[in-house]
Protein backbone atom coordinates (compact mmCIF):
# COMPACT_ATOMS: atom_id res chain seq x y z
CA UNK A 1 0.00 0.00 0.00
CA UNK A 2 2.77 2.40 1.16
CA UNK A 3 4.76 1.44 -2.11
CA UNK A 4 1.32 1.81 -4.17
CA UNK A 5 0.73 5.45 -2.38
CA UNK A 6 4.39 6.78 -3.52
CA UNK A 7 4.10 5.39 -6.92
CA UNK A 8 1.02 6.74 -7.82
CA UNK A 9 2.05 10.74 -7.94
CA UNK A 10 4.92 9.87 -10.25
CA UNK A 11 3.13 7.84 -12.29
CA UNK A 12 0.17 10.82 -12.48
CA UNK A 13 3.10 13.47 -13.14
CA UNK A 14 4.78 11.49 -15.80
CA UNK A 15 1.24 10.80 -18.07
CA UNK A 16 0.38 14.57 -16.93
CA UNK A 17 3.76 15.61 -18.92
CA UNK A 18 3.69 13.73 -21.94
CA UNK A 19 -0.31 13.93 -22.83
CA UNK A 20 -1.74 17.32 -21.08
CA UNK A 21 0.41 20.97 -21.11
CA UNK A 22 0.42 21.25 -17.22
CA UNK A 23 2.01 19.52 -14.79
CA UNK A 24 0.69 18.27 -11.32
CA UNK A 25 2.41 19.04 -8.40
CA UNK A 26 3.70 15.79 -6.80
CA UNK A 27 3.16 16.82 -3.08
CA UNK A 28 -0.32 18.35 -4.24
CA UNK A 29 -1.16 15.00 -5.82
CA UNK A 30 0.33 12.92 -2.55
CA UNK A 31 -1.89 15.01 -0.13
CA UNK A 32 -4.93 15.17 -2.33
CA UNK A 33 -4.52 10.93 -2.16
CA UNK A 34 -3.79 10.60 1.09
CA UNK A 35 -6.57 12.95 2.69
CA UNK A 36 -9.08 11.73 -0.10
CA UNK A 37 -8.53 7.80 -0.50
CA UNK A 38 -7.10 6.42 2.42
CA UNK A 39 -9.67 4.56 3.36
CA UNK A 40 -10.58 3.19 0.17
CA UNK A 41 -6.94 2.12 -0.29
CA UNK A 42 -6.73 0.46 3.60
CA UNK A 43 -10.23 -1.03 2.21
CA UNK A 44 -9.04 -2.34 -0.86
CA UNK A 45 -6.05 -3.67 0.32
CA UNK A 46 -7.22 -5.36 3.59
CA UNK A 47 -10.13 -6.84 1.28
CA UNK A 48 -7.50 -8.58 -0.90
CA UNK A 49 -5.33 -10.03 2.31
CA UNK A 50 -8.06 -11.21 3.90
CA UNK A 51 -9.43 -12.85 0.53
CA UNK A 52 -6.79 -14.22 -0.16
CA UNK A 53 -6.07 -15.63 3.72
CA UNK A 54 -9.46 -16.81 4.05
CA UNK A 55 -10.67 -17.88 0.44
CA UNK A 56 -8.30 -19.21 -1.80
CA UNK A 57 -5.79 -20.90 1.35
CA UNK A 58 -7.89 -23.56 2.42
CA UNK A 59 -9.40 -24.11 -0.97
CA UNK A 60 -5.99 -25.04 -2.35
CA UNK A 61 -5.08 -27.16 0.82
CA UNK A 62 -7.94 -29.12 0.26
CA UNK A 63 -7.44 -29.77 -3.38
CA UNK A 64 -4.04 -30.85 -2.75
CA UNK A 65 -5.63 -33.63 0.21
CA UNK A 66 -8.39 -34.42 -2.48
CA UNK A 67 -5.98 -34.92 -5.00
CA UNK A 68 -3.85 -37.78 -3.34
CA UNK A 69 -6.05 -40.53 -3.42
CA UNK A 70 -5.08 -43.81 -1.82
CA UNK A 71 -2.76 -45.77 -4.16
CA UNK A 72 -3.68 -49.58 -4.19
CA UNK A 73 -3.11 -50.67 -7.48
CA UNK A 74 -0.96 -49.59 -10.25
CA UNK A 75 -1.64 -50.73 -14.02
CA UNK A 76 1.41 -51.74 -16.34
CA UNK A 77 1.40 -52.28 -20.12
CA UNK A 78 2.79 -55.19 -20.81
CA UNK A 79 3.10 -55.08 -24.63
CA UNK A 80 -0.37 -55.95 -25.51
CA UNK A 81 -1.60 -56.71 -22.43
CA UNK A 82 -2.30 -53.87 -19.36
CA UNK A 83 -1.34 -55.73 -16.12
CA UNK A 84 -2.79 -54.75 -12.66
CA UNK A 85 -0.35 -54.79 -9.75
CA UNK A 86 -1.59 -54.72 -6.04
CA UNK A 87 0.48 -52.43 -4.31
CA UNK A 88 0.50 -54.83 -1.70
CA UNK A 89 2.42 -57.74 -3.50
CA UNK A 90 5.43 -55.15 -4.29
CA UNK A 91 9.14 -55.92 -2.89
CA UNK A 92 10.93 -53.27 -3.97
CA UNK A 93 11.00 -50.29 -6.91
CA UNK A 94 14.45 -50.12 -8.54
CA UNK A 95 15.00 -46.87 -11.33
CA UNK A 96 15.71 -48.41 -14.31
CA UNK A 97 16.14 -44.84 -16.19
CA UNK A 98 13.74 -43.60 -18.37
CA UNK A 99 11.71 -46.40 -16.41
CA UNK A 100 11.60 -48.19 -13.07
CA UNK A 101 11.49 -52.02 -11.94
CA UNK A 102 8.52 -52.63 -9.79
CA UNK A 103 9.74 -56.13 -8.28
CA UNK A 104 6.95 -58.72 -6.93
CA UNK A 105 7.86 -61.91 -5.01
CA UNK A 106 8.45 -64.22 -8.32
CA UNK A 107 8.10 -61.12 -10.87
CA UNK A 108 9.73 -58.15 -12.61
CA UNK A 109 7.47 -55.77 -14.73
CA UNK A 110 9.31 -52.48 -16.02
CA UNK A 111 6.68 -49.29 -15.97
CA UNK A 112 6.96 -46.01 -17.90
CA UNK A 113 7.62 -43.70 -14.61
CA UNK A 114 10.07 -42.20 -12.44
CA UNK A 115 11.31 -43.12 -9.12
CA UNK A 116 10.27 -39.70 -7.73
CA UNK A 117 6.73 -39.54 -9.04
CA UNK A 118 6.04 -43.23 -7.88
CA UNK A 119 7.36 -42.67 -4.77
CA UNK A 120 5.25 -39.38 -4.07
CA UNK A 121 2.00 -41.73 -5.14
CA UNK A 122 3.05 -44.61 -2.62
CA UNK A 123 2.52 -44.45 1.58
CA UNK A 124 4.79 -43.35 2.77
CA UNK A 125 4.19 -45.80 5.94
CA UNK A 126 4.32 -48.48 3.61
CA UNK A 127 7.45 -47.55 1.38
CA UNK A 128 10.63 -46.42 2.62
CA UNK A 129 13.65 -44.96 0.19
CA UNK A 130 16.81 -47.07 1.17
CA UNK A 131 18.94 -45.68 -1.75
CA UNK A 132 18.89 -43.46 -4.38
CA UNK A 133 18.01 -45.99 -6.63
CA UNK A 134 15.45 -47.89 -4.52
CA UNK A 135 12.35 -47.94 -2.73
CA UNK A 136 11.32 -51.13 -0.91
CA UNK A 137 8.23 -51.88 1.35
CA UNK A 138 9.18 -52.19 4.66
CA UNK A 139 6.93 -55.17 5.62
CA UNK A 140 8.51 -57.06 2.79
CA UNK A 141 12.02 -57.08 4.82
CA UNK A 142 13.37 -59.76 6.75
CA UNK A 143 16.51 -58.75 8.56
CA UNK A 144 19.25 -55.92 8.17
CA UNK A 145 22.97 -56.23 8.75
CA UNK A 146 25.42 -53.77 9.05
CA UNK A 147 28.65 -53.32 6.56
CA UNK A 148 30.65 -51.53 9.36
CA UNK A 149 30.79 -48.72 7.52
CA UNK A 150 27.48 -47.25 7.68
CA UNK A 151 25.87 -49.07 5.27
CA UNK A 152 23.79 -52.22 5.34
CA UNK A 153 22.34 -55.06 3.66
CA UNK A 154 18.81 -55.96 3.53
CA UNK A 155 16.99 -59.37 3.34
CA UNK A 156 14.03 -59.39 1.68
CA UNK A 157 11.25 -62.17 1.32
CA UNK A 158 12.29 -62.80 -1.58
CA UNK A 159 15.33 -63.94 -1.02
CA UNK A 160 16.60 -60.86 -2.38
CA UNK A 161 19.52 -58.96 -0.95
CA UNK A 162 19.91 -55.17 -1.33
CA UNK A 163 22.01 -52.43 -0.22
CA UNK A 164 20.69 -49.54 2.54
CA UNK A 165 22.63 -46.33 1.95
CA UNK A 166 24.03 -44.49 5.27
CA UNK A 167 22.50 -41.73 3.64
CA UNK A 168 18.68 -43.41 4.23
CA UNK A 169 19.79 -45.57 7.04
CA UNK A 170 18.52 -43.69 10.07
CA UNK A 171 15.14 -43.30 8.97
CA UNK A 172 15.32 -47.00 7.64
CA UNK A 173 15.82 -48.17 10.64
CA UNK A 174 13.42 -45.66 13.02
CA UNK A 175 10.80 -47.03 10.61
CA UNK A 176 11.25 -50.69 10.68
CA UNK A 177 11.77 -50.42 14.36
CA UNK A 178 8.09 -49.45 14.42
CA UNK A 179 6.83 -51.37 11.16
CA UNK A 180 7.97 -54.40 13.03
CA UNK A 181 6.38 -53.66 16.60
CA UNK A 182 2.60 -52.05 15.15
Amino acid sequence: MVIHLSILPFIAALFSTVFFNGVYDLFKFFSYTLTHHLGELIAVYTGFVIGYKYLMEPTTSKQMEESKPALDTIVINNGKDNVIIQIADIVQITAATPYISIHLENKRYLHAETLKAICERLDSNTFIRVHKSTIVNISKVRSFKSRLNGDYDLLLTDSSSLRLSRTYAADFKTRFATGTSG
